[in-house]
C-alpha cells in the first residue's frame, strides 16, 4: 500500500478532505499514518513545495505517492496542469504523483451538490437556486462567486467542514469534482500492493 501525500493549495481544502477522504479510501488508509493533508499558503508556496517534496519522498520505502490539488481560478487548465507536471518530472524521479485542477475553486464542488449545502446551512434553500442557468455548470467561475451571496453567514474554511460530510460522492453535478474523484480511486487502485 503506497503512503499518500495530499499537496494542498490551502487550508479549507483540507478541511473538505478531512471530512470526505475516509468516506473515499479504503478503510486501511488512516489520517496522519499512511496518508498525510498538506496544506499550503497559497499557489506559490504549493508550486515552491513540490519539487522539494519530489525530492524528499524519492525512493522511499514503504513508497510515497504525491496528489496535488490546486484550484484553477483564471489559469488556463490544461497549461495549469502541463506546469505542475513538469515540476513533477524532474530526472531520477521515482514518485508516482497525479495532479488535480479544481475548476474553478472549492465552491464549485459545494454547488455540485446544493442539498449538501442546504444541510449545512438551512437558512439556504437549495430548491430556490438548483435550476437557476448560473448554476447549471457549478464549474463556471460566476458560480462560485455566487456562493458567498446566496449563503448566508458562508466562510470559507468554516463550510469546507459543514458541508464536506454531506456532500453525495456519487451525485455530484460539479465535472471537476467526478473528475477528483475518478483520479483518486485510479491512484489508489495501481498502488495498492
Amino acid at each position: 500500500m503506497i503512503r499518500i501525500e495530499f499537496l494542498l493549495e490551502e487550508p479549507s481544502m483540507k478541511r473538505f478532505l478531512q471530512n470526505l477522504l475516509p468516506r473515499i479510501l479504503p478503510p486501511e488508509y488512516k489520517l496522519g499514518e499512511n496518508y498525510f493533508l498538506r496544506p499550503h499558503e497559497g499557489r506559490s508556496d504549493l508550486q515552491k513545495s513540490i519539487p522539494k517534496k519530489i525530492q524528499a519522498f524519492n525512493n522511499s520505502k514503504p513508497p510515497v505517492g504525491i496528489f496535488i490539488l490546486h484550484d484553477q481560478d483564471s489559469n488556463d487548465c490544461k497549461k495549469l496542469k502541463n506546469d505542475l507536471i513538469t515540476l513533477c518530472t524532474k530526472p531520477g524521479n521515482n514518485v508516482k504523483f497525479m495532479v488535480r485542477i479544481v475548476c474553478r475553486e472549492l465552491e464549485a464542488w459545494y454547488l455540485g451538490d446544493m442539498n449538501a449545502i442546504e444541510k449545512a446551512y438551512p437558512a439556504f434553500k437549495a430548491k430556490h437556486y438548483i435550476n437557476k442557468a448560473i448554476f447549471r455548470n457549478p464549474d463556471e467561475p460566476q458560480a462560485a462567486s455566487e456562493l458567498k451571496r446566496i449563503v448566508p453567514g458562508f466562510k470559507k474554511t468554516e463550510a469546507a467542514g459543514l458541508i464536506a460530510p454531506h456532500i453525495d460522492i456519487h451525485n455530484n453535478h460539479s465535472r471537476s469534482f467526478k473528475n477528483f474523484i475518478l483520479g483518486l480511486n485510479r491512484f489508489i487502485s495501481s498502488h495498492i500492493e
